[in-house]
């Protein structure tokens, strides 16, 4: 279910850009730095934890943290994924409030992409971190 998806932003700013051959938002492992980021909150089951793990690569890509953020002046502790190993070019792109339509018309489905393929990986990650 949707816990909030109004007035809600990360109380931390944080860098969010749009990155990779497939125009995919990253949510960088960076402690204040670019903006306070709006988004959606869930509240999940253990299961349906578990299904987004998956889906967002945890542990081997993703990072899944605790942020602080703030529905409606309170402010709660959610689960959020990051990607902690990214390669430092990934700083010099424009850091976003939020992930707005303009920016998800570009993005590529995973159904869309060539095999399948998680190559946008290498595109964004830096592997000796």
């Amino acid at each position: 279910a949707v816990v909030s998806t109004q007035s809600t932003g990360t109380v931390d700013k944080h860098p969010l850009v749009v990155a990779s051959r497939f125009n995919i938002p990253y949510l960088l492992g960076v402690k204040n730095l670019g903006n306070h980021v709006s988004g959606e909150v869930y509240d999940v089951t253990d299961p349906q934890l578990q299904v987004l793990d998956s889906l967002e690569g945890y542990p081997d890509f993703y990072n899944r943290i605790e942020l602080p953020v703030s529905i409606n002046s309170q402010v709660i502790s959610c689960y959020t994924y990051v990607l902690d190993r990214f390669k430092d070019s990934l700083l010099q792109c424009d850091m976003l409030k939020v992930y707005s339509n303009d920016e998800s018309s570009k993005y590529v489905r995973p159904c869309d992409r060539p095999d399948k393929s998680t190559s946008h990986r290498d595109d964004v990650m830096d592997y000796s971190k």
